[in-house]
């Protein structure tokens, strides 16, 4: 992959959505508000009126552990397990101890993805591996690989999650290569991995970001060519999403995965998409500019397009020449009144020794962002 397809740690391989405002996941999203004041806490009058996106800190300060599990990491993505629980779904993490002064010991446990389950305020982090010895939560399919996660969804009493296949080329930053996408399967309540499926794709498209309708579960992905990213699109039958799958021609639907078409350029590598009242949203780093901070927004009646846009929801404050901003991800479920949940990650462009010095870059922020002016006409 390209350095700047998905911003990571950088460390070799050898080292160690959903309805909003539904009663399963109100006391959690309560419990969080309460902690945040809703997002507008330490805000004056005039902020709160005249700014469009205010940070979260409720979720802000869930996410900032210094111990007993989970303590960064990227991905950050969630879905609502319809019992009141929710899980979070990361990419490379941080396990351990954070120090006094906000760093990390220089041992810290470092695994490729992990899983972290919320129960009100609880947060429980499970991995591959044992306490002492960690390891990756989903596990490779050949030595010298690993997998990144993608989005996830709830089938009855599984959950589908997708993930990315990888392998270190060489020793060096950045020199990994995407080799293949599957779906891993866990069963409901215990989160115990019953299988993982390759996926049948082509054209070198990753799927990696769902939205469930009542006709279909759609799966959107990204293909690249040189330095332009394109969207492309399949589907499942509702409740099907282990099964064979349908691809958008650009005019139709087929069976075969070669004749994909691309409906939309200029994502990231990473995205995600959601229902929004009449409107279909994506949200997305700002592609069309190399390491842009700029937080976008397309929006479509209907999976298949025309995708309109893009529109700047945010711009990254923390984002610079040496730290990226990347993995946009909006967590429908704790939508309220019209206003989204977006987290984004953080990560340092050439040295990873940064974040053992500050734990607090590599982790999620999150922002509560009203998309309004973005879904006039």
């Amino acid at each position: 992959m390209l350095s700047r397809a998905r911003f990571k740690i950088g460390f070799w391989a050898s080292r160690p959505r959903r309805a909003s405002c539904r009663g399963e996941w109100l006391a959690i999203l309560l419990g969080v508000c309460l902690l945040s004041a809703c997002a507008g806490a330490g805000l004056p009058d005039h902020l709160r009126s005249a700014f469009a996106v205010v940070p979260e800190t409720g979720f802000n300060r869930l996410f900032t552990r210094n111990g007993g599990g989970w303590t960064g990491g990227d991905g950050t993505l969630s879905v609502a397990l319809g019992d009141g629980r929710m899980l979070w779904i990361f990419g490379d993490s941080f396990l351990g101890t954070v120090n006094p002064d906000g760093s990390r010991p220089t041992d810290a446990p470092m695994v490729r993805n992990c899983i972290v389950v919320q129960d009100g305020q609880n947060l429980t982090t499970r991995h591959g591996g044992t306490i002492d010895v960690p390891d990756s939560f989903f596990p490779p399919f050949a030595p010298g690989e690993w997998c990144w996660p993608a989005d996830a969804t709830v089938e009855g009493d599984r959950v589908h999650i997708l993930l990315h296949r990888y392998h270190q080329l060489r020793p060096v930053l950045w020199d990994w290569q995407w080799t293949g996408t599957a779906v891993a399967s866990m069963r409901l309540p215990d989160l115990k991995i019953e299988r993982i499926v390759p996926l049948a794709v082509a054209n070198g498209v990753m799927y990696a970001a769902f939205l469930e309708r009542a006709e279909a579960t759609f799966i959107f992905g990204v293909s690249e060519t040189g330095t332009q990213r394109m969207v492309h699109i399949a589907r499942a039958p509702p409740g099907k999403l282990i099964g064979p799958w349908e691809f958008f021609t650009g005019q139709e639907w087929s069976s075969d995965p070669e004749a994909t078409r691309s409906v939309l350029a200029g994502v990231s590598s990473q995205f995600s998409v959601s229902a929004l009242d009449e409107d279909l949203i994506l949200v997305t780093m700002d592609d069309r500019v190399p390491f842009s901070a700029d937080l976008v927004m397309y929006r479509a009646p209907r999976p298949e397009g025309p995708w309109q846009g893009p529109c700047r929801l945010y711009r990254a404050p923390e984002a610079s020449t040496v730290l990226a901003a990347y993995n946009p991800f909006v967590h429908p479920q704790f939508t309220v009144a019209g206003r989204l949940l977006i987290s984004y990650n953080l990560n340092h462009v050439s040295d990873p020794s940064v974040l053992y010095r500050d734990a607090s870059i590599y982790r999620p922020r999150f922002v509560r962002v009203d998309p309004a002016a973005c879904l006039r006409p």
